[in-house]
């Protein structure tokens, strides 16, 4: 077995400990969101080129798109690196650049929300709005 298949499979079984965790653990009302809001959270070890989270709780910041209840919201992952495409969006945040992968784009549960971050302005927000429904 090569050494990048084992860290493959350790990485897996890392995500499927802390995704049972977080599934049993979390009350899922137990934190408040909304549209525009900036948080990190447990976006998981994915599949193929599937946008995957980092360190070791598996995070990543997303943007909140849309609330549908109190457990679940429609969120666009968010990378500190900048890359131009048709479903990217580019947006600034204080003195930062960043990307919003609209190709990404999923339905989470409230319990994978870790903690917001900022809010994203209203221009880039709607921004990122008219490109997602150009898309759909």
């Amino acid at each position: 077995m090569n050494n990048n298949f084992s860290k493959t499979i350790q990485r897996f079984a890392d995500w499927a400990k802390l995704k049972l965790g977080i599934h049993l653990n979390r009350k899922p009302y137990a934190i408040y969101f909304k549209p525009r809001q900036i948080w990190w959270v447990n976006l998981g070890q994915n599949i193929g080129s599937e946008q995957n989270g980092k360190h070791k709780n598996f995070e990543r910041p997303v943007l909140i798109l849309k609330k549908f209840n109190a457990e679940i919201f429609l969120a666009v992952p968010l990378s500190s690196q900048v890359k131009s495409g048709a479903f990217r969006v580019v947006f600034q945040k204080g003195n930062n650049n960043f990307t919003a992968n609209l190709s990404q784009i999923r339905v989470l549960s409230s319990k994978r929300l870790l903690r917001q971050i900022g809010k994203m302005d209203k221009q880039a927000y709607e921004t990122i709005k008219q490109v997602f429904h150009k898309l759909a």
